[in-house]
């Protein structure tokens, strides 16, 4: 992200994507496919720099 202001479309694509990538971590460790729930644990991850990012900006 670059030094810009982001709108506030941004933060609710973040939201959804963080929200969605938890779920599918929830039911990939639940059936047991570890490789999906890092992925996504991941992506999660990610998603929370993201919005903590936007919110400081």
């Amino acid at each position: 992200m670059s030094n810009k202001s982001l709108s506030k479309k941004w933060l609710y694509t973040f939201i959804v994507i963080a929200i969605l990538a938890l779920v599918t971590c929830a039911f990939a460790l639940y059936y047991k496919e570890y490789i999906i729930a890092t992925g996504t644990g991941l992506v999660f991850g990610i998603q929370a720099i993201n919005i903590f990012k936007w919110k400081r900006n």
